[in-house]
């Protein structure tokens, strides 16, 4: 299957001689995932070793990027309806992504028969951001040193702990529609 990545690279950078897409595709492949690779990126500023072949959306305000990533995302989701079996990852890179925005909503629905939605986590994730950003939903989760050294994703068992820490959905949906 075809890998789509949109991926926030002030907020995971890669401090390496390596070009982003050269890292990103070793980590892949290593996993099994050996389809064509196509990579959104979003920053303050272009990486030097980002490569010729990726795509780079300059804004330098995080939450400037966070809308045009899930601009780009929801376009992009349009396939999934129009063609909702084909096989296809999405993987998304991006932090500080509050449970009470449309991310969750996009998140749902990039979560198609045909489509595997993947979420990178920064490594600090569950020490505090969890309780207050939540987990997006998604059928795969990889913490970002674990990608970047090409292991496995989290395992279910993982998931299942951190999803037990997070807020629950219906706490969300209270916030977000001034439910008591």
């Amino acid at each position: 299957a075809d890998t789509v990545v949109f991926w926030d690279v002030t907020d995971f950078p890669i401090h390496t001689g390596r070009s982003y897409i050269e890292t990103l595709r070793s980590a892949l492949v290593i996993n099994g995932y050996t389809g064509r690779l196509k990579i959104k990126t979003y920053g303050e500023e272009k990486p030097n070793n980002l490569g010729d072949r990726v795509n780079f959306v300059r804004k330098r305000d995080k939450y400037a990027r966070l809308n045009i990533m899930l601009l780009d995302i929801s376009v992009w989701g349009v396939d999934l309806v129009r063609l909702p079996l084909i096989p296809r990852n999405v993987i998304v890179l991006a932090e500080n992504i509050q449970a009470t925005t449309n991310f969750v909503t996009v998140s749902w629905n990039m979560r198609s028969a045909g489509t595997k939605c993947i979420w990178v986590l920064p490594d600090d994730y569950e020490d505090e951001k969890i309780y207050h950003l939540g987990l997006p939903s998604a059928h795969i989760f990889w913490k970002w040193q674990d990608l970047l050294d090409g292991k496995k994703p989290m395992s279910e068992e993982d998931v299942r702990a951190l999803r037990l820490k997070a807020p629950s959905d219906l706490h969300y949906y209270r916030i977000k529609n001034n439910v008591s």
